[in-house]
């Protein structure tokens, strides 16, 4: 294979367009950085850009309404004394099936002790005691670095406690319910964006010479899913409109043990269960993981994913178990109190029953290209947290990582924004642009079919008739669903594209056609202005003058934090 090839594509066709007349008409505000989304990593970006500037925070929906918000899972960081950096980067790296981005890998795993002092200091209070924090184990990890808040409840916890941060913020001005419909850009480069009151519906002009997209990920394209339904790559929509390159697009992750009860959403069951000691079964009541990998239950992601698939395959089910039976009740029923109480609801027992389970669709690991400070492609666009694609998770995301990224790259974005917005020039966009996310009500059925269809085609198993089959009814709904659908049919078309592209399995995408990993495939598919090529590395934007990094300052936090989380009533009155 080549280092770089070129195919043709269409994922963005179909979207409506912006008038003259839209463009010129709404209010213009003016802000330093336009910051869309507001999940972890819109509210860290925001609160760390506006140390220094003016920020505009746009949310689709509430604050508390993010798939940040519903995270379990806690914050994987290297805090332990018996841990370190470089063990967290070699775990990752160990995960990531080849395709990690080293510098990105080395970057969150030793500026995330920072990033959780910087939380002690906003007010977060993480699960421990005087002797410290409880550090959890979850799969792929050889150290406990799992960092819990209110036990399965950490990202509420956290967004609550930010969140209350950002209202107060007098650098900071929100504006909840509201939909970016569009990126302004000259086509050189992003000036802000075309925003859209959903309540009201008047529209707004914010430029702004820098724009972060912090709009999560894709995984609610797919039927079964574990993220909330406005989890449908709006934000991945938006820079492929304006021109931003993406990449790997046909990685998604499915977290292997999301609730298989009868008519039930995919309600998660966090890796910590397993991290505790949480046996996988299948119909018989025999560990299956035992003896298919070192670390049995808590292998990585994507491995006990497909062990799960291959059980129920075999036996001819929907489902496998999760059994906690062989534990002490008091203790899980404590730490996972939010978990006990939704399997009460559904008359299930946490710590009792055998637990149905199946994989659901659970995280993107493609997004928008970036570099480690956040930069796409398209001058004067940043991006981070799940919508971005740095490269650090490479083909699989290892566990609790996610939130740690929002955290990390979220603040590196907010601090090359803000070194780049008095550099740039204004943009004065183009009136003949599209508008990529329009406000409205969703068409139900051929949401379905679109969601239906993306779990059959490009599920966790995937062959070549499965993946065209899909980019058929995909085509089909680009040209006869309604104009609030088209961004949803666009991010699954880049999936569909992406996933029948790569001629192997590696990761989280698993062809049954090409079963083996091929090491010619260790290479990253670009998509940009209706074109795929293939590349060894994610491209490294040019146009941003870097922030200089106090090392030394740096270092010094670092080490502190081991210190300052030791005793966390205490590192609160430090903070």
């Amino acid at each position: 294979m080549s280092d770089s090839s070129t195919m043709k594509g269409g994922p963005s066709e179909g979207l409506p367009m912006v008038s003259a007349e839209a463009v010129s008409s709404p209010g213009h505000v003016r802000a330093d950085i336009l910051v869309i989304g507001g999940g972890l990593a819109g509210l860290f970006a925001a609160l760390c850009a506006a140390e220094s500037v003016k920020v505009t925070l746009v949310t689709e929906g509430a604050l508390l309404a993010s798939n940040s918000y519903w995270a379990q899972g806690g914050v994987a960081a290297a805090i332990d004394e018996a841990d370190t950096p470089l063990l967290h980067a070699a775990d990752t790296l160990r995960v990531g099936g080849g395709l990690n981005s080293a510098d990105a890998v080395r970057v969150l795993s030793e500026e995330g002790p920072a990033r959780i002092a910087d939380l002690l200091r906003f007010g977060v209070h993480f699960d421990g005691g005087p002797d410290g924090p409880h550090l959890g184990l979850e799969g792929g990890h050889s150290r406990r670095r799992i960092l819990h808040a209110a036990g399965s409840a950490t990202g509420s916890r956290i967004v609550g406690v930010l969140a209350a941060v950002v209202r107060q913020h007098p650098n900071i001005t929100v504006h909840e319910t509201t939909v970016a419909e569009a990126l302004l850009s000259d086509g050189d480069r992003c000036g802000g964006a075309l925003l859209r009151d959903v309540s009201t519906g008047r529209t707004t002009i914010v430029a702004a010479p820098s724009t972060v997209l912090a709009t999560g990920g894709a995984s609610a394209l797919y039927t079964r899913t574990t993220n909330p339904l406005a989890a449908r790559g709006s934000g991945v929509a938006l820079a492929m409109a304006a021109g931003a390159a993406l990449a790997d697009m046909e990685f998604i992750q499915f977290h292997p043990t999301a609730l298989a009860a009868p008519d039930q959403r995919s309600f998660l069951l966090s890796e910590a269960l397993r991290g505790e000691g949480a046996y996988l079964l299948d119909a018989r009541g025999r560990r299956f993981m035992v003896g298919r990998h070192e670390l049995a239950e808590l292998a990585p992601r994507d491995v006990v994913a497909r062990a799960v698939v291959e059980e129920m395959r075999k036996a001819g089910d929907d489902h496998v178990y999760l059994s906690l039976r062989h534990l002490e009740a008091a203790p899980l029923r404590a730490r996972f109190a939010n978990i006990d109480e939704y399997l009460r609801e559904q008359g299930l027992d946490l710590t009792s029953d055998l637990l149905p389970i199946a994989p659901a669709a659970h995280y993107t690991m493609g997004g928008i290209a970036t570099d480690t400070w956040g930069a796409s492609t398209l001058p004067g666009l940043f991006a981070c947290g799940e919508v971005a694609c740095t490269g650090v998770h490479g083909a699989n995301r290892l566990a609790s990582n996610s939130l740690l990224e929002c955290l990390v790259f979220g603040e590196r974005a907010a601090r090359a924004a803000a070194a780049y917005g008095p550099t740039a020039e204004p943009v004065t966009p183009r009136s003949d642009g599209r508008v990529v996310v329009p406000a409205g009500d969703l068409p139900a059925d051929d949401l379905a079919r679109l969601r239906t269809a993306m779990m059959v085609g490009a599920g966790l198993v995937r062959d070549d008739e499965g993946l065209a089959h899909l980019q058929g009814v995909l085509h089909d709904l680009s040209s006869t669903a309604a104009d609030t659908l088209q961004p949803a049919v666009t991010v699954a078309s880049t999936i569909a594209l992406a996933a029948r592209t790569r001629t192997e399995s590696r990761g989280a995408h698993l062809r049954s056609d090409y079963p083996e990993e091929n090491p010619l495939w260790a290479a990253h598919i670009i998509l940009q202005n209706d074109e795929a090529r293939i590349e060894r590395a994610l491209p490294a934007p040019a146009w941003m003058p870097r922030p200089v990094l106090d090392e030394a300052m740096a270092a010094v936090v670092a080490a502190g934090v081991h210190a300052t989380l030791r005793g966390i009533e205490g590192a609160r009155d430090v903070a």
